[in-house]
C-alpha cells in the first residue's frame, strides 16, 4: 500500500511540472496567435514589412528587345513589370514559429532541472554518508569505551582476588606494618588507573558511573583517593561515598541524592547544579566547596563545615544544619525556608535577600552577618541580641511584632 502511494505521489508530482511547462508554452503561443489575428482583422499600412503577417509581394522587371535579322538593329524594346505574391502567414506557421521558439527553453528549463535535482540527490547522498560515518564512528568509540571499562575491571579484580588487595584492606593496617607498603602501593596503582579512565570516558556518564558503583560494591571508596576525579553529571543516587575523599572532584550536576556523603572530603569540590536533596552529609568537609544552584532540600548538614562556600541560589529547604559551620559562606540569595539552623556557625557570612522564612536559627551564630534585604519572618527562636550582632540588621525584613522588639519603626505604608 506505502509503494502504491509513493508511486502515485511522485506521478502527480511528474504530471505537475509537466503541466507548468505546457502552460507556459501554450501561453506563448496563443500570445503569437494574439498578434497574427489581430494584423489580420486590423491591417495597416506597412504592417508586412516589418511583422511579416500580411501579404508578401516580389516584384520584377523583364527587357524585351526585338532584333532585325538582317541589320541586327534593335527594332523595338518592350519592358514587362511582373508582380508576384506570396500568401500570408498562417496559424500552423505561426505555431511552428512558437514551437522553434519554445523548444530551447524548454531544454534548458529542463537542463536546469534535471542538474538541480543531481545537485539534491548529490547533497543528500553527501548527508547520509556523513550520518552513516558519524554513526559508525559513535558505535566504534562507544565498543572502544566498553572494551576499556572490562580491562579496568578486569584489572582491578586481579588487584583485589590475586595481589589480595581486599585482605590488606580489611586488616586495617598501621602505617608501622610491613604489610601497610604494600597495601599502599597498590591503592596508588588504583588511583592512577580510576583517575585515568574516568579521564578517557569524559562525558560518558553511564560508564563512570560503573566505575564508581564498582568501587563502593568492593569496598574501596573509603580507602582511595578520589580527588580531583571528574564525575560531572553522574547518577550517584543512593551510593554510600561515607569518608571518601573527593577533594577537589568536578561533580557538577551530578545527581547525588538520598546518598551517604557522612564524614566525606568535599573541600573544593564543585558541586553547582547538583542535586543532594536528602542527602547525608553529615559531619562532611565542604569548605570552600562551590555550590551555586545546588538542590539541598531535606539534606542533612549537622555539624558539616561549610565554611568559605559560593552558596548563591542554593536550596536548603528543610534542610538541617544543626551546629553546622557556614563561617564566611556565601549564601546570597539561597532560600533557608523551614531549615533547622541550631547552634549553627553564621560568623562573616553574606545572607543578603536569603529566604530564612519560617528556620529555627536557635543559637545561631549571626556575628558580622550580612543581612541586607533578608527574610526574617517568623523565625523561629530568633532573638533581638543575635540580630544586632549581624551587620545591616535594620535593613532585613521583620514580622512587626519583631520589629517593634527591635526597636525599629513600622515598615512604611506600599
Amino acid at each position: 500500500m506505502g509503494v502504491w502511494r509513493e508511486k502515485s505521489a511522485n506521478l502527480v508530482k511528474f504530471l505537475s511540472v509537466r503541466r507548468k511547462l505546457l502552460i507556459r508554452i501554450a501561453t506563448l503561443a496563443a500570445l503569437l496567435g494574439a498578434i497574427a489575428t489581430f494584423a489580420k482583422l486590423y491591417p495597416f499600412e506597412g504592417v508586412g514589412e516589418w511583422t511579416g503577417i500580411g501579404k508578401d509581394s516580389n516584384k520584377s522587371v523583364t527587357t524585351e528587345q526585338e532584333i532585325n535579322p538582317k541589320t541586327k538593329e534593335v527594332i523595338k524594346i518592350t519592358k514587362k513589370e511582373t508582380e508576384n505574391f506570396q500568401s500570408s502567414k498562417t496559424l500552423w506557421d505561426w505555431l511552428q514559429l512558437g514551437g522553434a521558439i519554445a523548444i530551447p527553453f524548454a531544454l534548458f528549463y529542463f537542463e536546469q532541472r534535471e542538474q538541480r535535482r543531481s545537485d539534491k540527490r548529490a547533497q543528500e547522498e553527501k548527508e547520509q554518508a556523513e550520518e552513516q560515518a558519524k554513526s559508525e564512528k559513535e558505535i566504534a568509540d562507544k565498543n572502544l569505551r566498553e572494551q576499556a571499562l572490562e580491562a579496568y575491571i578486569d584489572q582491578m579484580s586481579e588487584l583485589l582476588i590475586d595481589k589480595k588487595l581486599k585482605v590488606l584492606i580489611d586488616k586495617k593496617l598501621e602505617k608501622s606494618d610491613p604489610e601497610y607498603l604494600v597495601l599502599d602501593a597498590a591503592l596508588d596503582i588504583v588511583r592512577a588507573r580510576t583517575l585515568s579512565m574516568l579521564r578517557r570516558l569524559d562525558k560518558d556518564e553511564e560508564r563512570k558511573e560503573s566505575i564508581v558503583r564498582f568501587l563502593v560494591d568492593v569496598g574501596l571508596t573509603s580507602n582511595l583517593d578520589l580527588s580531583t576525579a571528574n564525575l560531572s553529571g553522574v547518577n550517584l543516587s543512593g551510593v554510600n561515598l561515607s569518608g571518601a575523599n573527593l577533594s577537589g572532584a568536578d561533580l557538577s550536576s551530578a545527581d547525588l541524592s538520598s546518598a551517604n556523603l557522612s564524614s566525606t572530603d568535599l573541600s573544593n569540590a564543585n558541586l553547582s547544579s547538583a542535586d543532594l536533596s536528602s542527602t547525608d552529609l553529615s559531619s562532611a568537609d565542604l569548605s570552600s566547596a562551590i555550590l551555586g544552584d545546588a538542590i539541598l532540600i531535606h539534606a542533612n548538614l549537622v555539624n558539616a563545615n561549610l565554611s568559605s562556600v559560593i552558596l548563591r541560589y542554593a536550596d536548603f529547604v528543610n534542610a538541617n544544619l544543626s551546629s553546622a559551620i557556614l563561617k564566611d559562606a556565601y549564601l546570597r540569595d539561597a532560600d533557608f525556608k523551614d531549615a533547622v539552623l541550631i547552634d549553627a556557625n553564621l560568623f562573616d557570612a553574606c545572607l543578603r535577600n536569603a529566604n530564612l522564612k519560617d528556620a529555627n536559627l536557635k543559637d545561631a551564630n549571626l556575628s558580622l552577618a550580612d543581612l541586607f534585604d533578608a527574610n526574617l519572618f517568623d523565625v523561629k527562636n530568633l532573638t533581638p541580641e543575635q540580630v544586632k550582632e549581624a551587620q545591616n540588621w535594620e535593613k532585613a525584613k521583620y514580622s512587626e511584632e519583631f520589629r517593634k522588639q527591635l526597636g525599629l519603626p513600622p515598615e512604611p505604608a506600599k
